[in-house]
C-alpha cells in the first residue's frame, strides 16, 4: 500500500518531468499491486513462487518503461493500466481460496479488486481508444475520474477488510487452539463435551472408549518423546479406520474416545477390533529396543432411554474396566467381551 500511495503522489503532484515521474511511480506501483498478490498467495497459504513474481515483476516494468523512455508515453501509460487491472485480477482470484474462512470481508475485498481493476482497465482502454500515443500532460477524462475515485476508495476499503479478515482468522485459529489436543490434533475433552451438549447422543449412536495399555511404562522405559510418538501413532489409526460421520477426542493422558452416529453394533465392534489389531501390530523403533503396546477399548450403545452423554460415557468406562481386568489388549462391550 505504502509503494501504490508513493507512486500515485509521485505522478500526480511531483515535480517531476512527465516521462521521468510515470517511470518511477508507474514501477514503484507495478511493485505494489506484485506485492499484492504475495500478501494474497500467503494469506491463502499456496506456495509462493519467487521466481514467477520476479519474472513478473520484470515483465511488467519493462512493458511499461521500454515505450516511455522510446518517447511513447500514452502507450506506456495504457499498457500499466491494463497490467495493473490483471495484476489486481490476479490477486483477486487468491482470495477466493479463503471465501469459506469469512465470506463476508472476502467477498468485499473482492468485489473492490475487481472494481478497482476494471477502472483501470479503462484508463487504458480509453488511451488505445483515442489513440494518444504521445501525451505531454498526465491524462485527464472520464475514465480518469472514475479511478481516482475507485482507487482511493478500493485501497482504504481494501486495507479495511484485509485487517477485519485477519482479526477473524486469528480469533478463529484461539478458538481451534482452544479446542484440539495440540499433540494429536484431535478434539480436546472440552471441544468433546461442547459438542455433544449442541448434538445430543441419539438411538443408535455409541461411545467407545480406548485407553493405552501400560502407557507409563512405555514413558518410564523409552522417554516422554517414544511415548508422545505412540499416542501421535494411535491417534493417526483412530482416523484412518474412522470412515463416517464421527467425533475423535482424546480425552486426557493415553485415554481416547471415539463417538459414532448411526452405526451398528456389529459395524461398532469391527471398527474398534480393527483399530487395536492395527495398532496391536505397529513397531516403535526405540534406543531401548523396538517394541510394540496394545490398547483396550470398552463400547456403550446408546438405548432408547438415553440422551446424555455422560451416562453412555459411564457404561462405556466401565466396559473399559472389564477389558483391561481381563488381561488387557481386548475390546469389550457392556455385554461381552470381543477379543
Amino acid at each position: 500500500m505504502i509503494l501504490l500511495g508513493t507512486g500515485a503522489v509521485l505522478y500526480y503532484a511531483g515535480p517531476l518531468p512527465l516521462a521521468t515521474a510515470s517511470i518511477i511511480a508507474f514501477t514503484l506501483e507495478s511493485l505494489g499491486f506484485i506485492l499484492l498478490i504475495l500478501g494474497s498467495r500467503q494469506i491463502s497459504g499456496r506456495a509462493v513462487r519467487s521466481r514467477f513474481l520476479i519474472v513478473l515483476a520484470i515483465a511488467v516494468i519493462s512493458a511499461t518503461v521500454l515505450p516511455i523512455l522510446a518517447g511513447q508515453t500514452g502507450t506506456g501509460t495504457a499498457i500499466f493500466n491494463l497490467t495493473s487491472a490483471l495484476l489486481l485480477l490476479l490477486t483477486a482470484k487468491e482470495y477466493f481460496h479463503v471465501y469459506r474462512e469469512a465470506p463476508v470481508p472476502v467477498t468485499g475485498m473482492i468485489a473492490l479488486y475487481v472494481l478497482t481493476a476494471i477502472s483501470f482497465f479503462l484508463c487504458g482502454a480509453v488511451i488505445l481508444y483515442e489513440r494518444q500515443w504521445v501525451m505531454t500532460a498526465i491524462p485527464s477524462n472520464w475514465a480518469e475520474n472514475i479511478n481516482a475515485i475507485t482507487a482511493i476508495i478500493g485501497i482504504t476499503g481494501m486495507g479495511a477488510l484485509s485487517l477485519n479478515f485477519t482479526q477473524s482468522r486469528i480469533a478463529r485459529r484461539h478458538a481451534n487452539d482452544a479446542r484440539t489436543d495440540s499433540l494429536t490434533g484431535l478434539l480436546n475433552r472440552r471441544a468433546l463435551y461442547d459438542v455433544l451438549t449442541d448434538n445430543e447422543l441419539q438411538l443408535g449412536d455409541s461411545v467407545v472408549i480406548f485407553d493405552l495399555d501400560a502407557f507409563k511404562s512405555i514413558n518410564d522405559t523409552h522417554g516422554h518423546i517414544i511415548g508422545d510418538e505412540v499416542l501421535g501413532t494411535f491417534s493417526n489409526v483412530l482416523r484412518s479406520h474412522v470412515r463416517c460421520e464421527a467425533l475423535i477426542s482424546r480425552v486426557g493422558g493415553e485415554e481416547f474416545v471415539l463417538v459414532l452416529r448411526q452405526k451398528q453394533n456389529s459395524e461398532v465392534l469391527a471398527m474398534a477390533d480393527a483399530i487395536r489389531k492395527a495398532f496391536a501390530a505397529t513397531v516403535f523403533e526405540a534406543l531401548a529396543g523396538d517394541f510394540s503396546t496394545t490398547t483396550s477399548a470398552g463400547i456403550a450403545f446408546c438405548t432408547p432411554g438415553d440422551r446424555d452423554f455422560l451416562t453412555v460415557f459411564h457404561r462405556a468406562d466401565a466396559a473399559l474396566y472389564r477389558a483391561k481386568h481381563l488381561g488387557r489388549n481386548k475390546v469389550c462391550t457392556e455385554l461381552h467381551s470381543v477379543a
